[in-house]
């Protein structure tokens, strides 16, 4: 089977000990304890007669039965169900008081069974799931609340915002689609214009510009209507200004400049103060519909105001403009003759300081980007002064931008956060990681500012600050310098009597990705030994570090140890991880037995965590092919693909499955696309598509792409080149195949746990080349 590429950092789970704290507080101060139904749903559930609580009891005084009171009006099926949902949520708010969360959920979920009309248990319960990680359900749940309730589309919408912040911005989409599509709102009711307007966002959100405008012009055009009265209009777009502004900055994008016009104009009614912004709404209208003098006109207009309010962009528009009427080289002259009468403008400061910085002017951009103030604090300036000081070899200053930056710029770790920062910040953030790259690769700078570190951390009174010691250990592992990132991360953890536990646990997965296991597990055991409250109190996840390091180091019995150890100390909701981690100690060990019992109780004791399930499914199909039961094998991805058809790992998996035994070979390039399309540079699934195609015969494309494979990070497998060299033996490159037949056994040889197949595979063709030549 194709393997997986994967680093240790990469494997690692990001697991929460305890509940968001703040979804359990909304769901403690939501809601009322009276109980109203919002709306006529279907007809309630029959509820079971009740039986006489008294029959049988004779009154002593009388000689008769007992009997239960009898209402004169007796209670209605709904008015009782609505009480005994009134009790069960009453009895949900009482576990939730006393932090029993499992018996809180137990309650709510019965009561909105009796009374799917009510939303406050919806809106109590829903929070809890979020607490619990069972998004799923709670977006099922506030689905039918918007469809059972008044106010159910409120939950909708905070459902929508919850999977926006956990990047899951399609989740969030087809939520309020569905929502809008089976609640069928009114056109013009404040919930249809919410979610419109919310479903906007969220595809703007996702570059999805065009979706994005269509969603704003439903809003738009039912408030130029004039059938949505003032309070509405309100509740909709809480801040018309920049409301109206957005939806133009949309249509404009969407390639609809009339509706652009539109809404500037609606925004501009609403910022009379600053007239000037209505200017620059209009030269970009102006310039994007091919009138530039106009646009320039109107752009002027918005400069002698001395606005700030569309930053960069206002002289970036100007550059463009210039650049149309082949007037480009005014721009410098005019941006001069701004800055003189308006030099408070830092937009303005730091937009010239960057002309003049492409010019090589590096005195005068230096004094712009300063300014008045050498203690720099403005990202923008330290961007371009980070080129500067590194162009001038100026170590020490170099050092002090370079902290202060990785203090206040993100960086470029997540895209899709990223994506839904302004394009200012995104420009910085990108700005940003070209100076490292830069940094990176002139290996003198870099060393440069190690040695200016090293000097200002020594003496009797060192002036190297923490955050310095910690950004100097994250650019050493960035940059594959063990021993640099060593000796910083451990300057750093030497400057805390309290070292923070992220120090350990970057620089311990590091080791474990670099493979240095002695130091990873020194460092390791080190954090253990520690009696800081914030280091005992990670104890397992130092363990579990400890697991990967020993096992990669041959102690199989130290990480079984070490992983016991851990299921010890760790808190209820990562067990099942663990348990999956003793099962792939011994899987790594080829301990298939006790591998395949410890992956079967995962499946058994945590068949709800689905994404820890799918993990344990792709090995126990590995296993199987390892025993060489290929159906039982293939059968396992196939159940994979039953729950979840587009799972990117499945489908390559099973297509080099079948590819490897030359069937369904179509089939199987259809299913390795799909993982390629996800993943492009994954050296295993273009390992898989050259299979498939050597197999089908096309054995140049075969070999363009496997030799991509070896081209990618971890893309050092022998198994991509020995199939890279059986591609170049079809197309008579037979030096070239001999080649990476030498290189694929070298890379088998030296595994802990070597394929004998696969060896015996390579030396047999290797053989079979050497008599060729002779």
């Amino acid at each position: 089977m194709a393997a997986r590429y994967s680093s240790f950092t990469n494997q690692w789970v990001r697991w929460s000990s305890a509940p968001a704290l703040f979804l359990v507080s909304w769901a403690m101060s939501i809601g009322s304890l009276q109980l109203s139904a919002d709306d006529q749903g279907p007809p309630p559930p029959e509820l079971p007669q009740r039986i006489n609580p008294l029959e049988g009891i004779i009154d002593p005084v009388t000689g008769e039965e007992l009997s239960a009171f009898e209402p004169k009006t007796p209670e209605t099926n709904e008015e009782e169900l609505s009480s005994e949902a009134l009790a069960l949520y009453m009895t949900g708010r009482i576990a939730l008081e006393r932090r029993d969360f499992d018996s809180a959920v137990d309650s709510f979920r019965k009561a909105i069974e009796l009374a799917p009309n009510v939303s406050d248990s919806y809106k109590t319960l829903i929070p809890l799931l979020l607490a619990q990680r069972e998004h799923d359900e709670a977006a099922q749940l506030a689905l039918q609340a918007s469809l059972r309730t008044d106010s159910g589309y409120e939950l909708v919408a905070a459902m929508a915002g919850q999977f926006a912040s956990r990047s899951q911005l399609d989740k969030g989409i087809d939520l309020i689609k569905e929502a809008l599509d089976q609640a069928d709102y009114p056109a013009g009711s404040l919930q249809h214009l919410l979610l419109h307007r919310d479903l906007g966002l969220y595809y703007r959100l996702n570059n999805q510009i065009e979706n994005a405008a269509s969603e704003y012009e439903i809003v738009l055009n039912t408030i130029l209507s004039g059938e949505v009265d003032e309070e509405l209009q309100q509740e909709v777009l809480k801040d018309p200004g920049k409301n109206f502004d957005e939806f133009g900055d949309t249509f404009l994008k969407a390639g609809l400049p009339d509706l652009a016009l539109k809404a500037f104009e609606e925004a501009s009614k609403h910022r009379e103060a600053k007239p000037g912004l209505h200017s620059f709404n209009l030269a970009t209208v102006f310039y994007e519909t091919g009138k530039p003098e106009q646009a320039l006109e109107a752009l002027q207009e918005y400069f002698d105001a001395q606005l700030q309010g569309r930053g960069r962009a206002a002289y970036e528009l100007l550059e463009k403009i210039l650049k149309e009427l082949g007037r480009e080289d005014e721009l410098n002259d005019r941006l001069n003759e701004m800055y003189a009468n308006d030099e408070f403008n830092d937009v303005l400061r730091f937009f010239l300081a960057d002309r003049v910085l492409e010019s090589q002017d590096l005195d005068r951009a230096k004094e712009l980007y300063l300014g008045s103030n050498p203690d720099v604090t403005d990202p923008r300036a330290m961007v371009g002064l980070l080129q500067i000081y590194r162009e001038e070899g100026d170590s020490d200053n170099l050092l002090d931008i370079l902290t202060k930056a990785f203090q206040v710029i993100p960086r470029a770790e997540d895209p899709a956060a990223l994506n839904r920062l302004s394009e200012d910040v995104q420009r910085l953030s990108k700005g940003f990681e070209e100076e490292l790259e830069a940094l990176k690769s002139d290996e003198e700078s870099l060393n440069g500012v190690y040695a200016s570190a090293r000097k200002s951390a020594d003496g009797d009174d060192p002036q190297l600050q923490f955050i310095q010691a910690y950004f100097l250990g994250k650019m050493a592992t960035e940059t594959e310098n063990t021993e640099a990132a060593i000796e910083f991360y451990r300057l750093a953890i030497s400057m805390r009597n309290d070292p923070p536990p992220l120090l350990y646990s970057e620089l311990g997965g590091y080791l474990i990705d670099s493979k240095s296991y002695e130091e990873a597990i020194d460092l390791l055991n080190e954090a253990l030994t520690n009696p800081s409250d914030a280091l005992q109190n990670e104890r397992w996840r130092f363990l579990y570090f400890l697991t990967y390091a020993y096992q990669f180091d041959g102690q199989t019995e130290r990480a079984l140890e070490a992983v016991d150890e851990a299921m010890n100390n760790a808190p209820d909701p990562i067990m099942g991880r663990l348990l999956y981690q003793k099962a792939w100690i011994y899987y790594h060990n080829r301990d298939w037995d006790q591998a395949l019992k410890y992956f079967n109780q995962v499946l058994s004791q945590y068949a709800s965590e689905t994404d820890l399930v799918q993990d344990t499914q792709f090995r126990v199909s590995n296993i199987y092919v390892e025993q060489g039961d290929m159906e039982q094998g293939e059968q396992v991805l196939l159940d994979v693909l039953q729950a979840d058809p587009e799972n990117t790992q499945a489908n390559n998996d099973l297509g080099y499955l079948w590819a490897d035994q030359g069937k369904n070979l179509e089939k199987a390039r259809e299913m390795i696309q799909i993982a390629l399309t996800a993943e492009p540079e994954n050296p295993a699934y273009l390992d898989s598509m050259g299979w498939v195609l050597y197999q089908l015969g096309e054995y140049e494309e075969a070999a363009k792409i496997l030799k991509s494979a070896t081209e990618q990070k971890h893309g050092d497998d022998s198994t991509i080149f020995d199939h890279l060299g059986d591609a170049q033996l079809k197309l008579g490159q037979e030096d070239e195949a001999k080649e990476n037949f030498e290189r694929a056994l070298k890379i088998e040889e030296e595994k802990e746990h070597p394929s004998e197949k696969l060896l015996k595979a390579l030396r047999s063709k290797l053989q079979i080349e050497d008599k060729s030549t002779e």
